[in-house]
């Protein structure tokens, strides 16, 4: 094809048709061109397809990690649940100096359980690698990638927290460890871990109005835990159901 283009402008020049000749080099200048955008936006709509699978995959990881989201802050509120109503039903006992037969164990699963806060949410890993690669306009719903955002900051927010009442309970722990024995029992060792007993003076922790102000606090940094992680995966559950309706549109 080049060899009959070099013929055909040998021979107009030959033949000094300089008319002839622009008019031609203009109409080969044209075809280079439109095939220059031709070249270009078959390679923009392969980059937009590359794009748009990638934008896809993204957005079912992201409702996956959701999804992930959602059921560990259920399971972690009811935990919370659980064992603000162990430090409750304790603080009755403690108050009201009696401790019943049937409740020891009670006091026992607390004393066991009533530090142990939690510090750290799930996070949204797909978000934070987004980030990292500078695909978050991959997201291409302003709205939704804004409030996704949002989530991301809220649970670091939360997290946050969540360390400084911890850092906060130590001096508090180490009161009330004054009253407890930690006894391991041997004979329960598995692969999951060892069954603790606890050794404790239950009137000497009665009458000690320090000790039941402390376990009150407790219950309130429970309530607090479940506060967070409740707002938390109520926001998780609104978008997830935004990224699923922005995932069908996608497909």
């Amino acid at each position: 094809m080049l060899r009959i283009f070099r013929h055909i402008r040998k021979w107009l020049m030959e033949e000094r048709k300089i008319r002839r000749y622009l008019l031609y080099a203009l109409g080969e200048i044209l075809l280079v061109m439109i095939g220059i955008l031709l070249a270009l936006q078959v390679n923009n709509w392969n980059e937009q397809r590359k794009a748009k699978i990638k934008s896809i995959t993204y957005h079912e990881r992201i409702l996956e990690d959701l999804d992930i989201f959602i059921s560990e802050t259920n399971q972690a509120m009811k935990r919370s649940t659980s064992i603000r109503n162990l430090i409750l039903e304790t603080l009755d006992f403690l108050e009201s100096k009696n401790l019943p037969e049937d409740k020891v164990r009670v006091f026992e699963n607390t004393l066991h359980f009533y530090y142990q806060i939690p510090y750290r949410h799930p996070s949204l890993t797909t978000l934070d690698e987004m980030r990292s690669n500078g695909d978050l306009s991959l997201i291409g719903n302003l709205d939704l990638r804004k409030k996704l955002i949002q989530l991301d900051q809220d649970i670091l927010s939360n997290d946050e927290v969540l360390v400084q009442i911890g850092y906060q309970s130590q001096n508090p722990v180490f009161y009330i460890d004054q009253f407890v024995r930690s006894i391991p029992d041997t004979s329960s060792l598995t692969s999951r871990g060892i069954k603790v007993n606890s050794k404790f003076n239950f009137e000497s922790m009665a009458n000690d109005e320090k000790l039941i102000n402390y376990f009150s606090k407790f219950s309130v940094q429970w309530s607090h835990h479940i506060m967070f992680s409740k707002g938390l995966n109520e926001s998780a559950n609104e978008l997830r159901e935004a990224v699923s309706q922005e995932l069908e549109n996608l497909k």
